[in-house]
């Protein structure tokens, strides 16, 4: 039985109190047997339930038939897990990245270009709202940064990039307070438990983009215990960690600031718990949360210095990228069919550049690295310190490294 094509309109579920039922082709709420809301399931692009959110058998059913998948999260936005109908077959990628993890010249070319990118994107943040605000303190992190950049280029093993990552990260807390408007204070980074609603905030963040790229990586196949740069855990989803790094500080860190500096969180929007935590209000996570859902789906221009070359298929978008090419023949080999090949032409044609969704971000950067396994190609970051090659055309291809280094934005 063909499946039908998946709506575009994520429904996003937090309150305990409802009950998720199915009638009719609908997903419908109740609250003490009244009903509340309902979608039809065909609209639905994905499903995201926070907390002890109830879900009858009969409408769990329904949203697998439709292909659609459902993410659980815990109250404070941690990933709990991915419920799907679907289950890739690409044994030869989990082998792929096994052989990766153990080799350390593979990690350390990964950490490199990784590392390097998330790096430009703090760099580009603190560069930005020195010219907005004339701050100092930021100019001389974006220097700072700048060299750090080039520093991790250079390193000659996985921990020593990452111990040049950490200089970066203080670098950038350091000036964070910088960024942020009145009432709000910054007394530096802290977490588990956040002290303020700053560090609430951005916890919170960090929490949903951590989720939202494990569940791209299991529906394109991968195994997200094994990381390449955050190595192996018990019960931790490495690889996602690994790849979340690059959206940090673009994605997470500036909704954060926006949300916080626009006055579409206010001090209102949190309340203290015991043990000196902070924590979002109900109300408060609701409007976190329905702002998130619609900047994670809207298209947005490219990020300065976006690297965004023909070959990406950004038009893959949102729920699932898992697409031919990771088809394997007989023989071990990858199938490569005519309507992918006409979509790198088209993209090629448009120069690389243009509109993106986050969540087409992550699964380009998911891709990329499915790449770098299966092909070999180098690792490309989302963002670089580089100049792109011409106006209006897709970031640099080259390497970063120690005879190539970023320049200034």
């Amino acid at each position: 039985m063909a499946t039908r094509a998946k709506g575009t309109r994520p429904l996003v579920i937090s309150d305990p109190t409802l009950m998720v039922r199915r009638a009719n082709e609908r997903l419908v709420m109740m609250r003490e047997r009244k009903e509340v809301a309902a979608v039809p399931l065909r609209d639905i692009a994905h499903v995201a339930l926070h907390g002890p959110v109830t879900v009858t058998g009969a409408a769990m059913a329904g949203i697998l038939d439709e292909g659609i998948e459902v993410t659980l999260y815990s109250t404070a936005g941690f990933f709990r897990g991915l419920i799907t109908s679907a289950q890739s077959k690409n044994v030869y990628l989990m082998l792929a990245q096994v052989d990766a993890w153990k080799r350390d010249e593979r990690r350390l070319a990964f950490a490199r270009s990784l590392l390097a990118g998330k790096i430009a994107g703090q760099r580009a943040m603190v560069h930005r709202h020195a010219l907005d605000r004339g701050s100092a303190g930021c100019r001389e992190a974006a220097s700072r940064l700048k060299e750090l950049e080039r520093a991790v280029a250079a390193e000659t093993d996985v921990d020593g990039a990452r111990g040049v990552e950490g200089a970066a990260a203080a670098q950038y807390f350091n000036v964070f307070g910088e960024m942020l408007s009145e009432p709000w204070v910054w007394e530096g980074r802290r977490h588990r438990p956040a002290p303020d609603p700053v560090n609430a905030a951005l916890s919170f963040g960090y929490a949903l983009a951590t989720g939202e790229m494990t569940r791209t990586l299991v529906v394109n196949g991968f195994d997200t215990r094994v990381g390449l740069v955050h190595g192996l855990r018990y019960g931790r989803e490495s690889l996602a960690l690994d790849l979340v790094e690059e959206f940090r500080a673009p994605l997470v860190d500036r909704f954060v600031l926006r949300m916080l500096n626009r006055k579409q969180l206010t001090p209102e929007s949190f309340e203290a718990h015991e043990g000196g935590s902070v924590r979002f209000t109900s109300a408060g996570k609701r409007t976190f949360l329905e702002a998130w859902e619609e900047m994670m789906g809207a298209s947005a221009p490219a990020l300065r210095n976006e690297q965004v070359v023909p070959g990406d298929r950004e038009r893959a978008e949102a729920q699932r990228i898992e697409r031919p090419w990771d088809e394997v023949d007989g023989k071990g080999g990858r199938k490569e069919r005519e309507e992918d090949r006409e979509d790198d032409r088209e993209h090629a044609e448009e120069g690389g550049r243009g509109t993106a969704t986050w969540r087409g971000r992550m699964g380009r950067q998911v891709q990329r690295l499915r790449r770098f396994l299966m092909r070999g190609e180098p690792y490309l970051p989302m963002t670089t310190s580089e100049r792109s090659g011409k106006k209006g055309g897709g970031g640099s291809q080259r390497r970063p490294g120690p005879d190539n280094l970023p320049e200034e934005p």
